[in-house]
């Protein structure tokens, strides 16, 4: 004889998923430009520059997990290169450079380990970056800036809208396979696919990086849409033997400063003269501030509930035919629920929820709801006949892909399952 056991599901409404998606703390990375210099310096130079910071921090203690520079560029001569953070003695670093005759590149990363840069909450943070050389001449100097932190995520991945936000892109630009020794024209894009249009001067670092294998001596030019207000001529010191270089080039006239989103086309002039260039490369690093989308509703994703476990009496376990669920009101703005099935043999466990298709990513029902109930055989025998215990679990989607929050509630009021002994 067959039996009916229903189960009652009051109202459950997502309300019950108000929980907090994110337990844990979430971590990020992000480079910016410090200085680039196109005249040869044997002296000190101060490089003044900024970080921006958009999300929560304050909660977190030490949220700053790693920042570093790196220096680069082409030196002779022999002695020492000391780097300083705000002229603080504290975070000095000197590091021994070998003599040498010819010009040799180099590539030093330093962190400060006072932790002169550790800052607790969002905001502008602004420093003085030291380069002090002796008894080098350095040609092609380029600082650059990693950051990489802690923060409190809010409750949808990207943020709400009044937190701006900031990310860091890296662009192909342009590279060659023959040797050069003219002017090059390299045309490329740039996409921004964030709002940006509310917030003054987004963008907060945009950079070059050339590299190569140099011969000769001279110079090496570069400009932006052969605009004369970006021009930028590093000295090149001559070499006979082919000589590796990397280079740091910012445009100071921001020819690069969208303000809303879109794509973006130019031309990067790459302009030698003395020199002859073997396996060019070019690529660009932009870090913007952006204001996220909201979250796309007011609800969570999805709600969760699983059932107390339910006993059939039946000591050799009973046969599971349907099982029904039905809605009080209609389900409307592309919302759905979903339902699982498992058995056991003892009130213990182990419970496997399983849908429609044996399988732990299907589910029974997987749509709206309306004012019938609707009903669904429950399959895969093997897995539940002759099994005395059983348990579901219900998952309320306030949007039809159960990924994104939505702004409408699913409502179940009843869940009936029937079995045979």
């Amino acid at each position: 004889m067959k039996k009916i056991l229903y189960i009652y599901i009051i109202s459950i409404i997502f309300l019950l998923a108000g929980f907090s998606v994110f337990a844990a703390d979430y971590v990020k990375t992000t480079e910016f430009f410090i200085s680039s210099s196109d005249i040869q310096i044997s002296t000190a130079t101060n490089n003044q520059f900024s970080i921006y910071i958009g999300d929560n921090i304050s909660t977190i203690t030490n949220p700053v997990k790693s920042f570093y520079f790196t220096i680069s560029g082409v030196y002779t001569g022999g002695g020492s290169l000391e780097f300083k953070i705000n002229s603080d003695p504290a975070t000095s670093k000197i590091f021994t450079i070998p003599s040498v005759i010819s010009p040799t590149p180099f590539e030093i990363i330093y962190k400060d380990d006072a932790n002169k840069i550790n800052p607790s909450s969002a905001g502008i943070y602004n420093y003085t970056f030291n380069v002090i050389p002796s008894g080098i001449i350095i040609s092609g100097l380029g600082v650059k800036a990693n950051l990489t932190h802690r923060y409190v995520p809010p409750s949808c991945p990207d943020g709400s809208s009044i937190n701006e936000k900031v990310k860091t892109t890296e662009f192909f630009i342009s590279s060659s396979d023959i040797q050069i020794s003219t002017a090059t024209n390299n045309q490329f894009s740039i996409y921004i696919g964030d709002n940006i249009s509310t917030i003054t001067n987004p963008v907060k670092s945009f950079y070059f990086t050339i590299s190569g294998v140099y011969t000769g001596g001279g110079s090496l030019e570069f400009k932006i849409n052969s605009d004369p207000a970006t021009s930028k001529i590093f000295t090149i010191p001559s070499v006979i033997s082919p000589t590796p270089f990397e280079i740091i080039y910012k445009d100071d006239a921001n020819k690069i400063n969208p303000s809303s989103a879109g794509i973006y086309n130019y031309t990067f002039n790459v302009i030698p003269s003395g020199i002859i260039i073997s396996g060019l490369g070019v690529k660009a690093n932009l870090t913007h501030r952006y204001v996220p989308p909201s979250c796309g509703g007011t609800y969570p994703a999805i709600g969760e509930i699983i059932s107390p476990v339910f006993d059939t009496g039946a000591a050799n376990g009973v046969t599971y035919n349907w099982v029904m669920a039905s809605g009080t009101t209609p389900i409307i703005g592309g919302t759905k629920i979903r339902a699982q099935f498992a058995t056991a043999t003892t009130s213990t466990g182990p419970w496997d929820y399983l849908g429609s298709n044996c399988t732990n990513s299907t589910y029974y029902f997987d749509g709206p709801l309306d004012t019938s109930p609707k009903s669904e055989e429950i399959k895969c025998f093997s897995n539940h006949n002759n099994k005395r215990y059983f348990r579901y679990k219900a998952v309320l989607c306030s949007y039809n892909d159960c990924n994104t929050g939505g702004s409408n509630t699913p409502q179940i009021d009843d869940i009936i399952v029937n079995w045979s002994p």
